[in-house]
């Protein structure tokens, strides 16, 4: 059984972690997130908070069709839908009582990730600094409540 200085420092490197994420995370809004469109000169090269906004459309988009969406605008989708889970990880990280949510919101953000990563491929978008810094920024706000040495959601 942990001692309780040691469940308070598992605590304090938790937080340690999600705000060093956080930061992260936010950072890369402001990067060059994807290169799109070719190579060199002839690339488009899209900073993190277009690239967010493009799947929020794409997402609101969907509303609006009659005709099923095709797979890229699900990928499209799906990572957009990685902005708001982790604001609602970072929300419920106030109260361990949500410890199992945030793991299964972590699941989600991770399956959304590879959407991510198979758009790129499909679509032949390459990622960059802020592509990566913001997958890093999401892992770190996820990695405390996969840390070894917290509770587990039978022992909640």
């Amino acid at each position: 059984m942990p001692s309780s200085a040691s469940n308070q420092a598992n605590r304090w490197i938790g937080w340690v972690l999600r705000v060093i994420g956080l930061g992260i995370f936010v950072l890369a809004f402001f990067l060059p997130a994807v290169s799109a469109g070719g190579t060199g000169a002839a690339a488009t090269v899209f900073p993190g908070w277009k690239c967010a906004s493009i799947a929020l459309s794409e997402m609101a988009g969907l509303f609006n069709k009659t005709e099923p969406p095709s797979l890229v605008v699900l990928l499209a989708v799906f990572s957009g839908w990685i902005n708001p889970l982790i604001v609602l990880v970072v929300l419920s990280s106030f109260f361990s009582k949500l410890r199992v949510l945030r793991r299964v919101l972590g699941v989600l953000i991770v399956l959304c990730m590879a959407a991510t990563w198979i758009f790129f491929v499909k679509q032949k978008v390459e990622p960059l600094i802020g592509h990566w810094l913001w997958i890093a920024g999401a892992l770190l706000i996820l990695a405390p409540d996969a840390m070894p040495g917290r509770k587990t959601a039978i022992e909640s």
